[in-house]
């Protein structure tokens, strides 16, 4: 199981945010972010595409966004529109099709499969291990506190 400090990556949630320029009034900076109108949380700024009366605002500069809330540095004018999207996480490739990643692509665990002959097994530091059908090990078998070793 995968776990993150902070909030999960959102894996191709592409989310158009609802309009909120009817709130623009030239004083007022902070703004409630909703999609359909249910509060989005982004998962970071660099997630967000936000534009006033057409110009790509910058993160960080032009806006922070805390939880749902965007704060913008200048008030928009009642006569600015607004566009926002949260987009998912770029990077997160999501979960692979079936059979597309090889044992050499696993960084932190190795795997075996069906019918394998091993001279030894041998984890370090917190590696883990998943073993699938008939293993042989002719040596030794260590496993450190901290690993653990399935077979299926």
């Amino acid at each position: 199981m995968t776990k993150y400090i902070g909030r999960e990556p959102t894996i191709g949630a592409y989310s158009k945010l609802d309009d909120i320029s009817s709130g623009f009034n030239g004083s007022t900076t902070s703004f409630t972010l909703s999609s359909s109108g249910v509060n989005v949380v982004p998962q970071a700024e660099q997630n967000c595409l936000i534009s006033i009366s057409g110009v790509v605002q910058n993160f960080g500069t032009a806006f922070t966004v805390s939880a749902s809330t965007i704060t913008f540095t200048s008030a928009p004018l009642a006569t600015d529109t607004f566009f926002g999207c949260i987009l998912g996480n770029s990077r997160d490739i999501g979960v692979p099709s079936d059979a597309s990643v090889s044992a050499s692509s696993l960084s932190s665990s190795f795997f075996v499969k069906n019918n394998q002959t091993l001279t030894g097994l041998s984890l370090t530091g917190s590696e883990n291990a998943l073993l699938v059908g008939t293993v042989t090990i002719s040596g030794t078998i260590q496993i450190p506190s901290g690993s653990t070793v399935v077979i299926l």
